[in-house]
């Protein structure tokens, strides 16, 4: 049987996911939900602090105290997605084959459902990758891209699915441009990387899914093998420190 604060935060948390409580909104003050809940204080407190640790709520103090809402978000998801990996042993091959197949199949679906509008984001977020001026700016431009590509897929459970994964993928990356530092290699994989982004928005325009996907499951792998050299592929260890 639930403890009362678990069903009060189980309350709570469906009015913010189903949208009746909004991002940014104040929940009522402590004397109002005690009383709508028939609850105590501690009761309460224990229900807010079960719903901040989920992100979805911030707990102000001071001045402008209170509860405000904040939406659920993926990087919440992504974090104990990976210290689930962590706890399995997944390695990092694990994680770029499974990145691997599910971006694919994303790639797939925006080249036969792409717009224009879908296309000018993926041309300005381009521009931006070309034009950074430093390795730190290309990563993660080039990790804005790929987001993108993700997010304009528009099916929600394999955007969301897709995005735990590459949140994880983007900290290995973080980390092993960090542990290798600047080096030859490093300059030629972002030259590389960023051929190949402005070889798949020319797929995307001409709607070549097949193709679309192909090259990008490929550029995945590639990137496994590069990060592979620098870390230890066998497993997925320290990325979330």
């Amino acid at each position: 049987m639930p403890k009362a604060a678990e069903l009060v935060a189980m309350r709570l948390r469906k009015s913010i996911v189903e949208g009746e409580l909004k991002e940014g909104d104040l929940l009522p003050t402590e004397a109002m939900l005690t009383e709508r809940y028939g609850i105590s204080r501690p009761t309460l407190r224990e229900a807010l602090r079960i719903l901040e640790s989920e992100a979805l709520i911030e707990v102000r103090r001071g001045s402008r105290a209170g509860a405000v809402v904040r939406p659920p978000k993926g990087e919440v998801a992504a974090r104990y997605a990976g210290f689930l990996l962590e706890y399995r042993g997944a390695t990092l091959s694990d994680v770029f084959t499974a990145a691997a197949s599910i971006e694919s199949q994303c790639v797939f679906a925006l080249a036969t459902t792409r717009t224009e509008a879908d296309l000018e984001a993926l041309r300005a977020a381009l521009a931006r990758e070309m034009s950074a001026s430093s390795m730190e700016e290309s990563l993660a431009a080039q990790n804005e891209f790929h987001h993108l590509v993700i997010q304009l897929t528009g099916n929600v459970t394999m955007v969301a699915l897709a995005e735990m994964v590459r949140h994880v993928i983007d900290r290995a990356t973080t980390k092993g441009l960090e542990r290798e530092g600047r080096s030859e290699r490093q300059s030629e994989a972002r030259h590389k990387s960023d051929q190949t982004h402005r070889k798949l928005l020319a797929l995307l325009e001409a709607s070549d899914a097949d193709s679309a996907s192909e090259l990008w499951g490929r550029h995945v792998r590639e990137t496994s093998r590069y990060l592979e050299k620098i870390l230890d592929s066998q497993a997925v260890l320290d990325l979330f420190d």
